[in-house]
């Protein structure tokens, strides 16, 4: 089909800027003022495809070095809302009593680095009945 990117090679303007120190990632961006400050956000994910949660200890995490706040579906209110292609599957944007899928989100932890993020979220502590 001429004029077509499906079957055919397709050339980004975009790679050789990324490719070559020329890009600028978020990452660059944290020493720039609109950036000072700015809070940084890690996830605990469930570690089962599907499952009930048993228990939710983030005790630990709260305690964790540079952690601001923590927060679960039940700390924000969270309901189940109707998903947009199936109103019948309902989902929240964090786990609510269960899980269904391994890697899906249970809690938020806000932090001062990234760094602090991935050390507080192991110290989470996730129980669950399959």
């Amino acid at each position: 089909m001429a004029g077509s990117i499906l079957g055919n090679r397709v050339l980004r303007k975009e790679d050789p800027k990324f490719l070559t120190t020329g890009g600028k990632y978020i990452e660059d961006m944290n020493d720039e003022p609109l950036f000072a400050g700015a809070l940084h956000v890690t996830y605990v994910r469930s570690t089962v495809a599907h499952a009930k949660i048993t228990k939710i200890d983030l005790t630990d995490c709260k305690t964790a070095p540079g952690v601001v706040a923590v927060f679960t579906a039940q700390d924000l209110e969270l309901e189940e809302e109707p998903a947009t292609f199936n109103p019948l599957a309902k989902r929240s944007h964090l786990a609510i009593g269960k899980v269904r899928w391994v890697g899906e989100l249970i809690a938020a932890v806000v932090t001062e680095r990234p760094d602090q993020g991935e050390d507080a979220i192991e110290r989470a502590v996730i129980e669950y009945e399959t």
